[in-house]
């Protein structure tokens, strides 16, 4: 887009901001992860404590999800991106309760047809571990969510509000 996304404005917050307060509503644990150069701008707006800066050799969304996985390994994440602006809570809890309610599966994920939405989805601690001991062996077959998901055992949501799921990636 040009610019940090995280950052933009929207209303009185940023589009980063906007994702932690909904997932905050929520009752979990947030925090936000930032490529190492964005940590200054982002400490503007959240605490050190917060802010979570990548690192490691993945690439794209996983290197933020492993990395935060790394700090929590026994947890499993949430993940939403910033520039789902429209998201919203009903569609998270119903994430998290199907989470909850079937604990045997990898992944839990909305889905359209053939296509799943990768950045607002459930990504239990077990396949984190696995996908990391595969960065780690040098076994990982690429970076790509939907591949990496399509390889566990994933559940699938329908989407029933198509407006929570648009992408904002354009200036």
């Amino acid at each position: 887009m040009g610019s940090d996304k995280g950052l933009l404005p929207s209303g009185t917050a940023n589009w980063a901001a906007l994702a932690f307060q909904k997932l905050s509503q929520l009752i979990i644990q947030v925090c936000v992860s930032v490529n190492p150069k964005q940590l200054a701008a982002y400490q503007q707006f959240f605490s050190a404590k917060q802010l979570i800066a990548d690192e490691g050799n993945a690439k794209g969304p996983l290197k933020g999800l492993l990395t935060v996985h790394l700090k929590y390994p026994d947890d499993d994440l949430l993940l939403l991106a910033c520039d789902m602006t429209e998201m919203d809570e009903g569609t998270l809890n119903v994430l998290l309760d199907c989470a909850e309610k079937y604990p045997d599966y990898d992944y839990f994920v909305y889905a359209q047809e053939d296509f799943m939405e990768p950045l607002c989805a459930v990504y239990t601690s077990s396949a984190l571990k696995k996908i990391q001991q595969e960065m780690e062996s040098g076994s990982l077959p690429g970076f790509s969510m939907h591949k990496l998901i399509k390889q566990g055992k994933y559940k699938t949501l329908p989407i029933v509000n198509i407006h929570s799921f648009n992408n904002h990636n354009t200036a």
